[in-house]
């Protein structure tokens, strides 16, 4: 199968911190070594080009996640972020680049009805002329699906819970689809809810 992530509140949540604000920074640095201490969540920071400063929340599990789903399945990160942040933080979490590809707001499909930008499979290159049968969409906003909503795994979305186990169930249900002819059958796929995931 063909695995298309979303990044934000799905795989991460990130803080935005003006170059101005170093004071914040310094407290937010000291904070995420005492959660790092009582067991909470992985973050990192990334700097943008203009100075800003990105504090980043990684959902628990995700390393091993992207290992494990990047070595078995073709992965794509498909994002409503601007690439002047998405590509610093998507820098950061694959490092080896072994997602296939990644896709920014400008491969998205604005939707005026619903002020939300739909992301629409077909318009990705690898994916026009592939059987999106064997595609699947994970993203924690319902609107994300609505050009493609037999395709989609809803997940709760992710700030800085550090007992969230989304992503061993989404991998688990992965591995169930593999020897699905067609995901877009699969009872109840559309729209899989956190408890349906057993989050």
């Amino acid at each position: 199968i063909i695995v298309v992530l979303d990044m934000d509140e799905c795989l991460i949540h990130s803080q935005f911190l003006s170059s101005t604000s170093a004071a914040y920074a310094h407290q937010l640095q000291q904070q995420r070594q005492n959660r790092h201490r009582n067991g909470s969540v992985e973050t990192f920071q990334v700097s943008l080009p203009e100075g800003d400063l990105v504090h980043v929340h990684m959902r628990p599990g995700l390393p091993e996640f992207l290992a494990r789903v990047t070595e078995k399945y073709e992965t794509h990160i498909f994002t409503a972020a601007m690439p002047i942040y998405a590509k610093p933080v998507l820098q950061r979490l694959d490092p080896h680049q072994n997602l296939t590809a990644h896709w920014y707001r400008d491969s998205c499909t604005f939707h005026p009805t619903t002020n939300a930008y739909v992301k629409q499979l077909e318009v990705l290159p690898p994916l026009a002329t592939n059987d999106l049968s064997r595609v699947v969409l994970v993203d924690n906003n319902p609107l994300s699906f609505l050009a493609n909503p037999d395709n989609g795994i809803l997940v709760s979305s992710f700030y800085d819970d550090p007992h969230d186990d989304t992503l061993e169930a989404v991998w688990k249900l992965l591995q169930e689809l593999e020897d699905v002819p067609d995901v877009r059958t699969h009872a109840a796929f559309a729209f899989w809810t956190p408890e349906s995931l057993g989050a």
